[in-house]
């Protein structure tokens, strides 16, 4: 992201909490034997962990699929 720490000190911050967080409701559903919801959970934090500690790559991952799905909409 350019060298700015100011952003990289936000990021690692927001990742931090993230995991912390994913980590908390990942044990509840674990707790709670609820799979269907651990999967979907640690699914969709994967996501969320890819747009979070590698930006640059997740925008470049969402125009590569808004590129395919023109295509395919649009013939």
């Amino acid at each position: 992201m350019g060298g700015n720490g100011l952003v990289a000190w936000i990021l690692a911050v927001v990742g931090s909490l993230f995991v912390a967080v994913l980590a908390v409701r990942g044990f509840g559903h674990w707790m709670k034997k609820e799979w269907g919801a651990l999967i979907t959970h640690l699914a969709g934090g994967a996501v969320v962990a890819v747009m979070i500690f590698t930006p640059n790559q997740a925008v470049t991952i969402l125009k590569f699929i808004g590129a395919k799905m023109t295509t395919v909409f649009t013939g």
